[in-house]
């Protein structure tokens, strides 16, 4: 496909993108005060590479007001939340001033080891956005997810079994909803280790290093606008904004403020997203100071068909626990789960890039002390 001016944003591996976002970081330290704290992990990635989660702050070091962007919460979706970082890394923070007490923070790959395996899931096969949570109940699940567990987590892709499995999953459908089957496939349950979307029965360590990192460096905030970027829910290159937040809080009602009333809440049914369990915007707003104004959203880019991600999203969790990665099979689950979440299509990476671009600036029109200065 003929490339773009936004190809060069996304990045081969989570390995370049780390390293090239660090290096853009230091770079911008002439212009910008820049503190980098990175907390990493015990695994490794397929090179050998420290797995981090790194929160890169530009301006002021405890910040009253800040700008969070964080990418990879589901892992191999990092290719295209990283984009936007570094398109604002490259045209966005050069150009900006800031005041005294206001910073931008990039938080690259909440979810280091999904984003360098190519991996919606964290190194404990947990899905990180159902993890944030205080307290965790071993039996949490559906009884829907219990009456179709072998279809959401077969024990072979033998094809003659998987059709009567989809047939059977088709009949649930019928018989209930296609949002309410997507509900029980994904809402997160707490149950099977092993099985799709588990929630986990402890809280991760990356959870653990966001959450620690947040209290550290946002301590003393009187507003948080946040941004944690997805893909794989709606028409190809649309975007919704989603919020985990019931309708009329007063977060759903800060964040509807900052982007023009888009923010669709979850929890309230008003989302493509069904309600999901242990999300991070949650989890998030509880580390805050209780005073602190608080805005998120998770831009959802769709990508394919929703059929589609899911398969791709189960034949990756069948992989994961009962096949081989580096075999012909596991090449090719491995391939499709890539291009469910992130399509090798240049006009999606661009309409990707230019909708994140336009909600930074809308972003950043709420944040205190934020000018605009000549640069490149």
């Amino acid at each position: 496909m003929n490339a773009t001016p936004t190809d060069p944003f996304f990045q081969p591996s989570y390995g370049v993108s780390r390293e090239s976002l660090l290096e853009a970081a230091r770079g911008l330290a002439p212009r910008l005060d820049v503190t980098i704290d990175s907390r990493s992990i015990s695994e490794r990635g397929p090179e050998g590479e420290t797995l981090a989660l790194d929160f890169m702050i530009f301006g002021a070091r405890r910040p009253r007001h800040a700008l969070v962007l964080s990418s990879g919460t589901h892992g191999v979706e990092g290719y295209t939340g990283s984009a936007i970082q570094h398109y604002v890394a490259r045209r966005v923070l050069p150009r900006l001033g800031l005041g005294n007490d206001t910073a931008i923070v990039l938080q690259h790959a909440n979810n280091p080891y999904g984003f360098a395996w190519n991996r919606r899931v964290n190194e404990g096969n947990v899905d990180f956005n159902r993890n944030f949570r205080e307290s965790f109940d071993t039996s949490q699940v559906s009884a829907d997810y219990e009456r179709l567990y072998e279809v959401l987590n077969p024990l072979d892709l033998d094809p003659e079994r998987e059709a009567r499995r989809w047939a059977a999953a088709q009949r649930f459908i019928e018989e209930t909803s296609q949002r309410h089957f997507q509900q029980v496939a994904i809402e997160g349950q707490y149950k099977y280790p092993q099985g799709m979307q588990f929630g986990g029965h402890v809280r991760q360590p990356g959870a653990r290093h966001l959450l620690a990192l947040v209290r550290e460096h946002l301590a003393e905030t009187s507003t948080v606008i946040w941004l944690d970027f997805h893909t794989g829910l709606g028409e190809f290159g649309a975007c919704e904004l989603i919020t985990g937040a019931a309708a009329g809080s007063a977060s759903h009602q800060f964040s509807q403020e900052v982007w023009n009333g888009a923010v669709k809440s979850a929890s309230s049914g008003e989302s493509l997203s069904t309600p999901l369990n242990g999300l991070l915007d949650r989890g998030i707003e509880a580390a805050l100071p209780a005073p602190c104004r608080f805005a998120f959203a998770y831009p959802e880019f769709g990508t394919y068909p929703q059929e589609r991600v899911i398969r791709a999203i189960r034949a990756d969790n069948w992989l994961h626990a009962h096949g081989d990665r580096d075999d012909a099979t596991g090449r090719a689950i491995s391939a499709e789960l890539l291009e469910a979440l992130r399509p090798n299509d240049a006009r999606w990476r661009r309409m990707i890039v230019e909708k994140g671009a336009q909600l930074v600036d809308q972003a950043l029109a709420h944040l205190p002390g934020v000018r605009r200065r000549g640069g490149s």
